[in-house]
């Protein structure tokens, strides 16, 4: 089989992803394909990286480990059953939200990413639904893939789409015989990869070029643009081996999320962490000028 037709295999598997294997679309990938193209970026020293935990009520997270990549084996095993946009089932992976131009505060997309709440576009919850924000930074480069050729995240976000004239500028660079067809391919990945999804299994194609390219010595993550911010915010999702290797947590703070169907709010929650070093988690009391009043949450939603 031509690289060309296991492409076109591929498309086809895109549209009865319920019907086809996640080792179908791998071994495709790998033994068909084979020359898989990675568009590389370097992810810069002590960039931010921000993560979303949903509080079960008013509790707050007492270990650092809770806020990081999963650990309990029995959550693993027991828990983590489905595919996410860069991961197999029970395969765990560091998701985390960084800043663009247009979303500098990337807690809002970690949010966005993270809650039913959030996504539901007939939402309703001026209670409020709390978060946990944790911050990470790496303290060397290292590099990533940028998936950056989707047409709408390229229209809605300037960040990504300066990404992806950079990589097709480089791309044109190379002496490479086979370039459109690389070009057409990175196209249809970053459109898997920013696709709305509907069932889980649509997550398959996005999965498969992550943990085949992962594979490369040099690749050490995978940047993308988020879907739940209509690609105005961008995702990093990287390896344990990677958090282990680069991260270190550095603050964390609850946020409070209200939403009506028309309208949502992000607000400070009552607690905050500034050194994330040891066990127990250290939270203190935020000042209450920066809390958001119950009032101020009515008035905010004309109610």
């Amino acid at each position: 089989m031509t690289k060309e037709e296991a492409f076109e295999k591929l498309k086809e598997f895109s549209k009865k992803l319920d019907e086809i294997s996640y080792d179908e679309i791998y071994n495709l990938l790998r033994e068909s394909i084979k020359k898989i193209p990675i568009p590389e970026a370097k992810f810069f020293k002590n960039s931010i990286v921000d993560r979303a935990r949903l509080n079960d009520g008013d509790a707050l997270y007492n270990s650092i480990d809770d806020l990081g990549y999963i650990k309990d084996r029995d959550v693993i095993n027991n828990c983590l059953t489905e595919y996410g946009r860069a991961n197999k089932p029970h395969q765990v992976m560091f998701y985390g939200a960084i800043k663009t131009s247009v979303i500098d505060h990337p807690r809002v997309t970690a949010i966005a990413e993270t809650s039913k709440l959030f996504q539901d576009k007939k939402g309703y919850n001026i209670d409020g639904e709390k978060y946990t924000i944790s911050r990470w930074r790496n303290k060397e480069y290292f590099f990533v893939a940028e998936i950056v050729f989707a047409k709408e995240a390229i229209k809605n976000n300037p960040d990504i789409k300066r990404s992806f004239e950079s990589q097709i500028g480089f791309a044109n660079d190379l002496d490479d015989d086979d370039i459109e067809f690389y070009k057409e391919f990175l196209i249809f990945i970053s459109e898997e990869f920013a696709r709305k999804i509907e069932k889980n299994d649509d997550y398959k194609i996005s999965v498969a070029y992550t943990n085949l390219i992962l594979e490369h010595p040099k690749i050490e993550g995978v940047m993308f643009p988020s879907v739940q911010t209509d690609y105005c915010g961008a995702n990093i999702v990287i390896p344990v081996e990677t958090v282990e290797k680069y991260f270190k947590p550095e603050v964390c703070s609850t946020h409070i999320l209200y939403k009506i169907p028309e309208d949502t709010l992000l607000a400070n929650g009552e607690h905050y962490c500034d050194e994330l070093s040891d066990d127990p988690i250290n939270w203190k009391l935020i000042d209450s000028q920066y809390l958001t009043t119950k009032e101020e949450v009515r008035t905010h939603f004309n109610l």
